[in-house]
């Protein structure tokens, strides 16, 4: 089965980033990316790429950006330039039996959550003054079928899987 899973960190008040990186530093949530994203195809939009501004390990990096003269300075990272084209290759994804993983930023989670089977959020308790914010999802259309806190650098955090419903 085809999966296509977005992947984001979130405060109290949907925010998901502040001048264009992360609004905390939690190594457990950096390490939950990494194991929700690894040995996928992961996709972002240009901005999120240029604040990774590598390649990741073990994952297959595509940008989507309306610049159609953008170059991510590496050959292997993959560059679409419209929902049409970033389909066909999820499409040609699935075929290959890959997971699709979504990585940000608020534009691409808007852009691919009509086509989400899975999410993977966290929640970060407070509110950190985020100036990037994702759209709040309509849980009714997911199950939650898995869930954790902990405590990561001092701060409360919050794992949720959620599954789309069938």
């Amino acid at each position: 089965m085809a999966i296509l899973k977005m992947v984001w960190a979130e405060d109290e008040k949907h925010a998901i980033g502040k001048d264009g990186r992360l609004p905390w530093s939690l190594p457990a949530d950096l390490a939950h990316f990494k194991k929700e994203t690894i040995n996928t195809t992961m996709v972002m939009g240009r901005s999120t790429w240029e604040s990774i501004g590598r390649p990741l390990p073990k994952r297959h990096s595509v940008v989507l950006t309306s610049q159609e003269d953008f170059d991510p300075g590496y050959s292997e990272v993959t560059v679409v330039h419209s929902k049409d084209e970033l389909l066909e290759l999820i499409h040609a994804e699935w075929q290959e039996e890959r997971v699709v993983t979504v990585a940000g930023g608020a534009q691409i989670y808007r852009l691919l959550m009509p086509e989400a089977t899975d999410l993977s959020v966290t929640k970060v308790f407070g509110d950190f003054d985020g100036d990037t914010f994702v759209d709040p999802v309509d849980l009714t259309q997911f199950d939650l079928v898995d869930q954790s806190k902990m405590i990561d650098n001092g701060q409360a955090i919050e794992f949720l899987t959620y599954k789309r419903k069938a």
